[in-house]
C-alpha cells in the first residue's frame, strides 16, 4: 500500500496558493471602508490606484465627500497630504507600521489590496486538517503563526487568522474574504473584513464598488 504523504499534499495546495496571488500590472479601484475603534467609528469612499511593486495613490474622502487626506505610497516611504489645512508630511514607510502596529512592507499593503494572502513567508507547515470541506492549513512564519483556510476545492482564500510568533507582543489579526470575481483567471474577494488586535482593536470593513486592472492609473495626484 502506498503511504499518502500529507505534508506533500499540503505542500502542493500551498503552491497552487502562490501560484493563485493575482498579477497584475496597475489597479484602479473605488471602495467602501468602515473602521472602528474602541475610542472612534467612521465611513470614508477611498479611490486608490497602484502600479506594482512602486506606487499606490490613495485620496479618502469622508462624509458629504469631502477629501480629507490624500497618500502617496512608495517602497520605502509615505506622502501624506491633507487639503483642508494644506498641510504635508513625509514620512518613512515604518510611519504605517506604528498606525497599524503591523511590520508591513509595501508589498503586505499591494497584497492586502488585492486581497493575495499576506505573511505567507514560510512553508513549515505545522498542521493541516478539513473540516467543513474546508482546508486549514497552520504555517509557522518568521513573525507570525498563520491559520489560513480555503474553500473545498482549494481556489479561494477565506479567512486568514495571523498570531504573533512573539507572545509578548500580544498582536493578532483576522481577515476574512467574501463574494470572489474572477478576474483575470484569478478570484477576486469583493469584501474583506480585516480585525487587528494588539495593545488596541482596529476592525476595518472593506467594500469594493468597482476595479479595473492593466488600465492607465486613473486617480493619480501631483504632490505640491
Amino acid at each position: 500500500i502506498k503511504k499518502v504523504d500529507s505534508t506533500e499534499i499540503v505542500r502542493g495546495i500551498l503552491d497552487k496558493i502562490a501560484l493563485a496571488k493575482l498579477d497584475f500590472k496597475t489597479m484602479n479601484a473605488r471602495l467602501k471602508v468602515d473602521y472602528e475603534t474602541l475610542l472612534h467609528a467612521d465611513s470614508y469612499i477611498v479611490n486608490l490606484s497602484m502600479e506594482k511593486d512602486s506606487q499606490i495613490f490613495i485620496t479618502i474622502r469622508g462624509a458629504m465627500g469631502v477629501i480629507g487626506i490624500k497618500a502617496l505610497i512608495k517602497k520605502d516611504s509615505v506622502v501624506l497630504i491633507y487639503p483642508l489645512s494644506k498641510k504635508i508630511e513625509r514620512k518613512p514607510l515604518s510611519y504605517l507600521q506604528e498606525v497599524v502596529k503591523i511590520p508591513i512592507s509595501f508589498t503586505t499593503i499591494q497584497d492586502l489590496i488585492v486581497g493575495n494572502p499576506i505573511f505567507m513567508d514560510s512553508n513549515s507547515i505545522v498542521s493541516y486538517k478539513i473540516n467543513n470541506e474546508q482546508l486549514q492549513v497552520g504555517l509557522l512564519g518568521r513573525l507570525f503563526k498563520n491559520l489560513i483556510i480555503l474553500n473545498e476545492d482549494n481556489t479561494k482564500v477565506l479567512h486568514l487568522k495571523l498570531d504573533d510568533v512573539d507572545i509578548a507582543q500580544h498582536r493578532t489579526c483576522d481577515i476574512s474574504y467574501a463574494a470572489h470575481a474572477t478576474i483575470l483567471g484569478y478570484q477576486f474577494p469583493m469584501y474583506r473584513d480585516i480585525a487587528i488586535a494588539a495593545q488596541t482593536r482596529l476592525e476595518i470593513h472593506m467594500e469594493f464598488k468597482d476595479f479595473t486592472f492593466n488600465e492607465p492609473l486613473k486617480y493619480t495626484f501631483s504632490i505640491p
